[in-house]
């Protein structure tokens, strides 16, 4: 096979890896931000404020599960989805418990309350159509979340 022939086989490939690269790091963003949110409302709830807590992570799962619900990503894609968005909600609940809950950070929940409303803005019909359809993962979701939070 030629020089030429090989780059042309090549060429597709390239661009596919690529492609699949930027579809999973836009669920990878959007998974971070949700764990920011949801460990932000998570601070609000250890305050005592539950309805604060509900709204930010309705507001995060439902940004995060539209993305979800519009990819077509694999099982472990979403897996390490999940990961990122635990490890970013715990990473907001050590800042509060260690102090450490500064300017920065408060940029960060900030910038990621802009992000995912941009997403549920752009997913709204996917929304609209799938919501009954993972209100009930979300439920359980947010149920264990404040179970876990409650035993803290």
């Amino acid at each position: 096979m030629s020089i030429l022939k090989k780059f042309l086989v090549m060429i597709p490939l390239f661009f596919w890896s690529f492609s699949t690269i930027a579809e999973t790091t836009e669920i990878d963003s959007i998974a971070a931000c949700a764990g920011v949110v949801i460990g932000n409302g998570a601070v609000d709830f250890y305050m005592g404020d539950e309805e604060a807590f509900d709204v930010a992570a309705d507001i995060a799962y439902t940004a995060y599960l539209s993305i979800v619900f519009e990819g077509q990503y694999s099982q472990d894609d979403i897996q390490i989805a999940d990961q990122i968005l635990a490890i970013n909600l715990d990473k907001i609940i050590a800042a509060y418990n260690s102090e450490t809950f500064d300017d920065v950070m408060y940029e960060e929940v900030v910038r990621c309350y802009r992000v995912l409303s941009s997403q549920l803005i752009a997913s709204g019909q996917t929304i609209i159509d799938n919501y009954q359809n993972w209100d009930q993962v979300k439920q359980s979701s947010l149920t264990t979340i404040k179970r876990v939070l409650n035993a803290s």
